[in-house]
C-alpha cells in the first residue's frame, strides 16, 4: 500500500468517522439540539471530535487485524485452518457477549433479552460479507464477518462496559460505518496496487 492510498484510506474514514458521530449524536441528544445555537454548536463539536476518536480506533483495529491475519496465515500456513479458527472465535465472542454482558449486568434478567444485540450486529456483518463477497471472491466470506462483528466488539468495550444505552449507539454508528468502509475499499486498494504488474 502506498502512501498516496493509505492517506486516502485515513482521511476519507476519518470523514466517515466524523459523519456517523455527528448522526449517531443527532439522534441520541434530540435535548441539546433544542436547547439553542451554542448547545447546538458545542453539541456537533463534541460529536464531531468523539467521531474522529472513533474513526482513529476503528482503523487501529483495521491495521491490527490485516497484522493477525498476515501472522495467522504465516504460522498456519493452510487458509482453511485459519478460516476455521475465525469460525471458532466468531462462535466464542458471540457467547461471550450475551453471556459476561448478563452476568455483570443483569443476573435476574432473562438472557434472551441479550441475544439481540449481537444478533443485530451478525445479521450487519452477514450483510456486509454479502456485498463483499460479490465485490471479490467466496473466500472474502468469513475474514468479512469476523472484521465487521468480532473487531467491533472489541473496539466497543469502553461503551460496553458503561451499559449506557446512549454511549453504545453515539460509539457504535461510527465504528460500524468505518469498519465497513475500510473492508470495503481494502480489495480496490489492492486491485489497484497490483494493475501496474498486469
Amino acid at each position: 500500500m502506498t502512501l498516496r492510498k493509505w492517506s486516502f484510506l485515513f482521511y476519507t474514514t476519518l470523514l466517515i468517522g466524523a459523519v456517523g458521530a455527528i448522526i449517531s449524536g443527532s439522534l441520541i441528544g434530540q435535548e441539546q439540539l433544542d436547547g439553542g445555537f451554542a448547545n447546538f454548536g458545542m453539541a456537533l463539536i463534541g460529536s464531531l471530535l468523539a467521531g474522529l476518536m472513533f474513526s482513529v480506533v476503528s482503523q487501529m483495529g483495521f491495521f491490527a487485524y490485516l497484522t493477525l491475519n498476515y501472522l495467522a496465515l504465516s504460522v498456519f500456513r493452510r487458509k482453511s485452518l485459519w478460516t476455521g479458527i475465525q469460525v471458532i472465535l466468531i462462535a466464542f465472542v458471540f457467547v461471550d457477549f450475551v453471556v459476561l454482558r448478563h452476568d455483570i449486568f443483569a443476573k435476574h434478567e432473562p438472557m434472551l433479552t441479550y441475544i439481540w444485540l449481537p444478533l443485530g450486529l451478525l445479521a450487519y456483518a452477514t450483510v456486509v460479507a454479502y456485498f463483499k463477497v460479490r465485490a471479490t471472491n467466496a473466500s472474502a466470506w468469513i475474514p468479512t464477518i469476523f472484521f465487521i462483528f468480532v473487531v467491533t466488539i472489541l473496539e466497543w468495550i469502553p461503551a460496553l462496559r458503561e451499559n449506557n444505552p446512549k454511549s453504545m449507539i453515539m460509539m457504535i454508528v461510527p465504528l460500524l460505518l468505518c469498519n465497513t468502509w475500510q473492508i470495503m475499499q481494502l480489495h480496490r486498494i489492492l486491485q489497484k496496487n497490483e494493475s501496474p504488474a498486469k
